[in-house]
């Protein structure tokens, strides 16, 4: 498939619908590759950040084309684009140090919040109005999170660090995700991809100077190549670009499998496993979230035939 039909303006429904399921699918193992890549924190930040950074940046320039993609430099020197840099700085460092700090089932779950914090941020940035049921979808989704945390002692082989900080953490990252939604959704010509490259470029930066000395080579290479030269630039990629096709609810529903699918892959492959209370929190969410997409997709299916 040529990537000039992936980044093509005339949209494409079917093609929509796989890119979303393919780049879901494709990010569901991260948090698995976090584990078995050894590393810790800073070290785990600077990989992470230098190679997802380095591949998001190649990947645009070929889906764009040298030509368009300097066209395309001088927008990254706005202020929406730094905005955008500077919460992806935030969500890359958040979501690595909370990973490090408690089950994967906490920060997975924290994670999934995103959409709805930009729902809320829209009301304050973009003058929306939001329906009761969203508020209604906020605060039960809220609610499973802090189940999820208050519980996250039980789960087992998973850190011993600060469940709170961790889920905290989680929170911020979401925030940061959140905030990128919003301004894409408010700046659509802004190039959101080589912005939130930069974002992740300088995390990496940061996690070099961070890390004590010699932590830095400590990981498995092979984990660290999948991790950030396949996994997360190829499901990012097709991620941002699926909305140009298909509705960005399909793409919501189809981001929660890694809600279901993350926990699940760090089970197997490490024997990290969330407790009953944890999966009842987390199922109380990822229910919530997708009766909330659904009904509002239906919604938006009825005003548009009307």
């Amino acid at each position: 498939m040529a990537l000039s039909a992936l980044s093509s303006g005339t949209p494409r429904p079917a093609l929509g619908l796989v890119m979303a399921l393919a780049g879901a699918l494709i990010i569901t193992p991260d948090t698995l590759l976090i584990r078995l890549s050894g590393l810790e924190g800073w070290g785990l930040t600077f990989w992470r950040g230098v190679l997802i950074g380095f591949s998001l940046i190649v990947f645009w320039i070929i889906l764009e084309g040298p030509r368009r993609a300097r066209e395309q430099l001088p927008a990254l020197f706005g202020g929406p684009a730094i905005i955008i840099i500077v919460a992806n700085f935030f969500n890359a460092i958040a979501f690595n140090f909370a990973t490090m700090e408690t089950s994967i089932t906490v920060v997975v779950t924290a994670l999934a919040t995103a959409p709805l914090i930009a729902a809320a941020l829209g009301v304050f940035i973009l003058a929306e109005r939001l329906p009761w049921r969203t508020w209604a979808a906020i605060l039960l989704s809220m609610a499973g999170v802090l189940i999820v945390i208050m519980n996250g002692k039980g789960a087992l082989s998973a850190p011993t660090g600060n469940v709170w900080l961790g889920g905290g953490l989680g929170f911020t990252a979401a925030f940061g995700i959140a905030v990128v939604f919003v301004m894409a959704r408010r700046h659509p010509d802004v190039p959101v991809l080589p912005a939130c490259a930069i974002g992740t470029l300088i995390s990496g930066m940061i996690g070099l100077f961070g890390a004590p000395p010699g932590t830095i080579l400590t990981g498995d290479p092979l984990m660290i190549g999948l991790m950030g030269f396949i996994v997360m630039p190829l499901s990012w990629g097709l991620l941002t670009l699926a909305p140009r096709h298909t509705s960005p609810t399909n793409v919501s529903l189809f981001m929660l499998l890694e809600m279901v699918l993350g926990p699940f892959w760090v089970w197997m492959g490490t024997g990290e496993r969330p407790s009953a209370a944890m999966i009842g929190g987390a199922a109380l969410v990822l229910v919530t979230l997708s009766f909330h997409f659904l009904t509002s997709a239906r919604e938006a299916g009825k005003q548009g035939s009307s």
